[in-house]
């Protein structure tokens, strides 16, 4: 059905869909964007790859063919192209590498395939070339990301900042509508809401660009970590009933505080137990580079397989790795299948780094390479990230720490000069009607004494409250949703950190909101205008 649509659109626009190549030249940009931003760690994890099986007998076709079957890898595809042209066009490597690099748009990779066709035009032996380059790979990887991390701290602290300044023009329009009440106040409130949006938009797509890329979680389908498969299960029943609720107050018209803190409360479950696991994630792989060498040690000083292995290498020292590594322990001595048994123990932590880590470690190994070289290369490819991620770790919980008292700040300050403005307004309202109705009853001197301060009082009358009280909600809205992935991207982890941030922030909003007119009926009043 949609092959004859397509194919009628273009027999009326010349042969072409309308935006198509519009739509292409985005998709190319996005593609782009994400190859660039995952470049350096695929790099790093694909020339670790290459390095472990060199230290087996393995020929220069083995090495193409063997990382090219690497899919997950980004740089592979590219390997993978040479070897197409070597196996199916009769080219040489070097000329295969650098036909492959002519075409290459990220920089870092298409400097690497050049070195690589020009170092064996030089006759460097591959295995030495390789870890050379696995060197300066860590060193790209490590600068790389340490940039990142700095531009992440000056764009994050540019970002609370500009938000600052958005909410303050909004406060600002919000108290001249009240000051005014002038009519068609329409354009001043999405003039707002534009700002709000711009501000938001630029500064979460800046920090996007700079943060580096760091996955944690390895996202497989069939077994995961016991918190993420908790994760999984509840969220299929809260997240459709949190918004269904939602959308049910919002249509009976419930108190907007009440609607926040009830989605936070409700998702509140999802992002602590994902906050859980992302801490008990980065523990592990802490761990995990430890154990690697230590297995690949014992594995290459003593010549025995990994089941025998695994009853050598301390597992004291591996506090929150120990009953993951004891569990693979067991069922390899009880002689169930190793490939099974691995790919549980990889599920089983949730981590992104040793899926792909020990994946490397099993097949090195499995071609004949050395163990103890194969458990150091990982080893320190792996410490290398752990590394970088614990400095990461620092400048996210200062921003952490500055964004949620910062948005509770600025919901502070706009819903109680909301409230105050309103209480104002109420307040002159019924001083003026009651100077009216004195005007009404007094002679002439007397009256034009009561018009002359009814007069100077106008300026707070006719506040537009049902407007004025949607233009607050949805600015808190924008700032909310800002700020959940303000905070997911900088803090990274996997989707359920936004759980996290959500009820954090949306539990603090409906709090402030449903709180603020308590305290400013209660702190705040005109008793002069009262009485008088």
């Amino acid at each position: 059905m949609f092959e004859d649509v397509a194919e009628r659109l273009r027999a009326a626009n010349q042969g072409k869909i309308p935006f198509e190549e519009q739509a292409a030249y985005l998709s190319d940009l996005r593609s782009s964007i994400l190859e660039n931003k995952k470049m350096e760690q695929d790099l790093l994890l694909m020339y670790t790859y290459m390095a472990a099986i060199t230290t087996s007998a393995v020929t220069r076709p083995e090495i193409f063919e063997y990382t090219s079957e690497r899919h997950e890898y980004i740089p592979s595809r590219y390997i993978a192209k040479v070897q197409r042209l070597v196996a199916g066009w009769g080219q040489n490597y070097a000329g295969g590498l650098r036909a492959v690099a002519e075409r290459c748009r990220n920089k870092t990779l298409q400097s690497l395939l050049n070195r690589y066709a020009n170092s064996i035009d030089s006759g460097v032996p591959d295995d030495d070339f390789i870890a050379t380059e696995l060197a300066s790979i860590r060193s790209i990887y490590r600068n790389t990301f340490e940039q990142g991390i700095e531009l992440l701290k000056k764009w994050g602290d540019a970002y609370i900042a500009m938000l600052l300044s958005g909410t303050l023009v909004a406060i600002i329009i919000m108290i001249s509508v009240a000051i005014y009440a002038p009519d068609g106040i329409e354009a001043a409130l999405n003039s707002s809401y534009l700002i709000i949006i711009s501000i938001s938009v630029f500064g979460l797509v800046i920090m996007y660009r700079a943060v580096p890329d760091d996955p944690r979680t390895h996202g497989l389908a069939e077994i995961c970590s016991r918190e993420q498969g908790i994760i999984r299960r509840l969220e299929r029943l809260i997240v459709p009933i949190t918004i269904a609720i939602s959308l049910v107050l919002i249509l009976i018209g419930a108190n907007a505080g009440t609607i926040f803190m009830l989605a936070g409360l409700l998702l509140m479950p999802l992002g602590v137990i994902g906050y859980i696991d992302d801490a008990n994630v980065i523990n592990r792989d802490n761990d995990f580079s430890t154990f690697i060498r230590n297995l690949g040690s014992v594995m290459g000083g003593k010549g025995i397989t990994t089941t025998d292995a695994l009853q050598e290498v301390d597992k004291k020292s591996l506090l929150h790795l120990e009953p993951f590594v004891n569990s693979v322990s067991s069922k390899l001595n009880l002689g169930l299948d190793e490939a099974g048994s691995w790919k549980k123990f990889i599920g089983e932590t949730g981590s992104y780094l040793i899926y792909k880590y020990m994946n490397i470690f099993r097949d090195a190994v499995a071609l004949g390479g050395s163990p103890d070289q194969i458990g150091k290369i990982v080893g320190s490819s792996m410490l290398e990230q752990v590394l970088l991620r614990r400095k990461r770790d620092m400048m996210v919980k200062g921003f952490v720490v500055l964004l949620v008292p910062m948005h509770a700040a600025m919901v502070a300050i706009f819903v109680f000069l909301f409230e105050i403005l309103l209480s104002m307004s109420h307040a002159i309202t019924d001083v003026m009607s009651h100077f009216e109705e004195t005007s009404a009853a007094l002679a002439g001197g007397t009256s034009s004494i009561g018009g002359s301060m009814a007069t100077s009082l106008n300026i707070f009358v006719n506040f537009p409250e049902d407007v004025m009280r949607m233009y607050v909600v949805t600015i808190l809205l924008m700032l909310t949703v800002a700020n959940i992935f303000a905070g997911k991207i900088v803090m990274g982890g996997d989707r359920y950190l936004y759980y996290f941030f959500a009820s954090l922030l949306c539990l603090g909003t409906g709090i402030i909101y449903i709180v603020a007119p308590i305290i400013v009926d209660i702190f705040f009043s005109i008793p002069v205008l009262v009485e008088v």
